[in-house]
């Protein structure tokens, strides 16, 4: 299979191919058209697969084609939020889609104005996405699409709780997606919790499956 077999808007095409992007990984392969159907889904995946384009190029197909408005990615660390912001900027850029890293240790000002001036895609780390929720900053962000990545280093990281609470300010009306390298049990219990009938693919080893 070939990417410009995907009917991706003709902008985020443009990025695709001048990403060097030619035939999708086995995770992008099997997520893009589950993503792109509007199931909620569950992938199990390491770092270095290909999952920030699995999610991302779907993702932002839907924003270019006027489907959805608004996408939060979830991450564990500001390092990780920035390299998919990164990333999501590098591949959409043609289509106009506008990115922002939201995370602590710096001034909440730039990142609530930012969100009202209408930023599409929010890439945040849990601890001050729940801040800005909690205090009311950000309440005109309501995404359609939910991404949580390596869901298992957020729950090695304690922020499970944070989680849980973030969920309780994001309209139930959306598409939610879950990656994780592993699947302990608070990440199974976290995953009935949050997705509705989500399709399970896992890329592990030399292992390639889809339910």
């Amino acid at each position: 299979m070939k990417f410009n077999e995907f009917d991706f808007h003709a902008d985020l095409a443009k990025g695709v191919k001048i990403a060097g992007f030619r035939e999708p990984s086995p995770i992008q392969e099997m997520a893009i058209p589950i993503i792109a159907n509007g199931s909620d889904m569950v992938g199990q995946a390491h770092t270095g697969t290909g999952k920030t384009a699995a999610f991302g190029l779907p993702m932002m197909d839907k924003l270019a084609k006027g489907e959805i408005e608004r996408a939060l990615v979830i991450t564990p660390t500001r390092e990780l939020a920035t390299q998919v912001a990164d990333e999501l900027y590098h591949l959409g850029r043609f289509a106009g889609i506008r990115t922002l890293t939201v995370y602590g240790g710096v001034g909440y000002g730039r990142q609530i104005a930012l969100i009202h001036k209408g930023v599409q895609i929010v890439v945040a780390t849990p601890g001050r996405l729940k801040d800005l929720y909690k205090k009311g900053k950000i309440d005109v962000f309501n995404p359609e699409i939910v991404v949580l990545d390596e869901a298992d280093e957020m729950l090695d990281m304690g922020f499970l709780e944070e989680i849980k609470e973030i969920f309780e300010y994001i309209p139930q009306n959306r598409q939610t997606l879950l990656f994780s390298a592993t699947m302990p049990e608070p990440i199974k219990e976290l995953a009935s919790n949050i997705l509705y009938q989500p399709e399970y693919i896992s890329v592990v080893g030399d292992e390639e499956t889809t339910n």
